[in-house]
């Protein structure tokens, strides 16, 4: 288990985000350096999706579901252009339905799905339900959730109409069209968010850390660093003031185990092993009761303040930033430094450090969202094979198993492939709020919130 091929961690090292998922289109869409643990989304990612009748979704068709995603007015022109293909086309159908519905003109989505080439299908099916329920319901999931329920929970993995997972590490906004006319604090949040705008403005950008108290967006911004290749400049330039300012603010004594993290690993290479005193400090760490303060909730809310106005999709943003922040590839890093240290520790040493790993791993499960939780069971599972309990490690992996359930759930019902952008903004706060109750709704456990 990956987590998630729409938001998963990188496994047990950083991840490096491929060059050839960056999309050249006027939108100025590109994917964003998501650092550490997290892993690319699976959009394109150098596959074409089948559709219907054994064609492909091209690079204009995901082009135009793109331009839905983030609500660019030239939305509708790009899904027209699909229209003129000399053969009917069932994807710009459904796109056309989606921006109807986004529109409120629920009469407009009702014909654009009564064309032969999409009617009676399953996509077509809920589309219609939810624009029955969407009028009267509080929000748009909810009345998403209510409508596939009411379906009887219809899979769309493996569905050839709606396009690939809305890729929540990917840029959705134009930064260069919206840089002139931010002021610093929101130009800073800008360039963490794309590191492509820090590159030619670094003594600016350390000018911005040292003056930062946020601790979460300097966490984001060292998520993005590390996930850069050592050489590239900008990471060579920004990373350790960054955690120098993350140590300054963390001070003598850090409250949280996630500040604590950065100090303690900051400097080591991802191949030096742990010594005992190395072991000594972190038995000292992992009594910290908090992995992270703020909650992601506040930080997102916060961002999501910031952007609003300036781009048409502040959710999806505020998330991608709260979730950087989150700083999940720490324990990647303690993985990492920990396989690298077996063949120097004793029986006894490789039992230590795996209890502490386990405890580490337990403060990053504690949290509600994915990222966090598919880390520390990772360091759950490898702490425990480390100290050879099997009872421990066999719990960690059921726990792991059931994870990976409750985000089937939400593949299931395809959520991330709707291009319906107020459903898709809408639940970003549901989300960094309680992502564990918000899949364990769709895997049918518990109430949506």
């Amino acid at each position: 288990m990956s987590i998630s091929t729409e938001q998963g961690t990188g496994g047990e090292r950083p991840s490096r985000w491929p060059r050839r998922r960056v999309l050249r289109w006027a939108l100025g869409l590109a994917p964003v350096v998501a650092g550490g643990g997290w892993a690319a989304s699976e959009w394109l990612g150098g596959r074409e999706v089948v559709g219907t009748g054994g064609d492909t979704w091209s690079e204009r068709d995901q082009e135009a579901a793109w331009f839905c995603f983030a609500g660019h007015p030239d939305a509708s022109f790009k899904v027209e252009l699909r229209f003129s293909s000399p053969t009917p086309n069932p994807r710009a159908r459904l796109l056309r339905a989606c921006l109807s519905m986004q529109e409120g003109r629920w009469d407009s989505a009702r014909r654009a799905l009564a064309f032969p080439e999409v009617r009676n299908t399953p996509e077509a099916r809920l589309l219609l339900e939810l624009a029955e329920r969407r009028p009267s319901a509080p929000d748009w999931r909810h009345a998403f959730f209510e409508a596939w329920q009411a379906l009887g929970r219809p899979d769309f993995r493996k569905s050839l109409l709606l396009p690939a997972p809305l890729a929540l590490n990917y840029l959705l906004a134009d930064i260069g069209a919206v840089w002139g006319s931010a002021d610093e604090i929101r130009r800073f949040s800008l360039a963490v968010l794309h590191l492509v705008w820090a590159e030619p403005r670094q003594e600016w950008m350390l000018e911005q850390v040292r003056a930062s108290s946020s601790v979460p967006l300097l966490m984001a911004l060292r998520e993005q660093l590390i996930a850069l290749e050592e050489q590239a400049p900008v990471r060579q330039f920004l990373l350790s003031e960054v955690e120098a300012r993350l140590g300054q603010l963390a001070g003598s004594s850090p409250r949280t185990l996630q500040l604590a993290l950065v100090s303690f690993l900051a400097g080591k290479p991802l191949t030096a092993p742990f010594e005992r005193r190395d072991l000594e400090e972190l038995e000292t760490l992992v009594a910290l009761p908090d992995w992270k303060q703020p909650a992601s909730e506040p930080f997102f809310l916060e961002m999501r303040a910031l952007f609003d106005g300036l781009m048409p999709t502040p959710a999806h943003h505020a998330f991608l930033l709260a979730s950087s922040a989150q700083a999940a590839s720490l324990g990647s890093w303690l993985i990492q430094r920990a396989r690298a240290s077996k063949a120097h520790l004793s029986e006894d040493e490789q039992r230590w450090m795996g209890r502490l790993l386990w405890e580490v791993g337990a403060r990053l499960y504690e949290q509600r969202s994915a990222v966090e939780m598919d880390m520390g069971l990772r360091l759950q599972v490898f702490g425990s094979e480390l100290t050879q309990h099997v009872p421990t490690r066999e719990r960690c992996i059921a726990a792991w198993v059931e994870l990976g359930r409750w985000e089937d759930g939400l593949k299931q019902a395809g959520f991330y492939r709707w291009p319906l952008l107020s459903l898709q903004e809408e639940s970003c706060e549901s989300r960094i709020r309680d992502e564990r109750a918000w899949m364990k709704a769709f895997a049918g456990t518990g109430e949506l919130p």
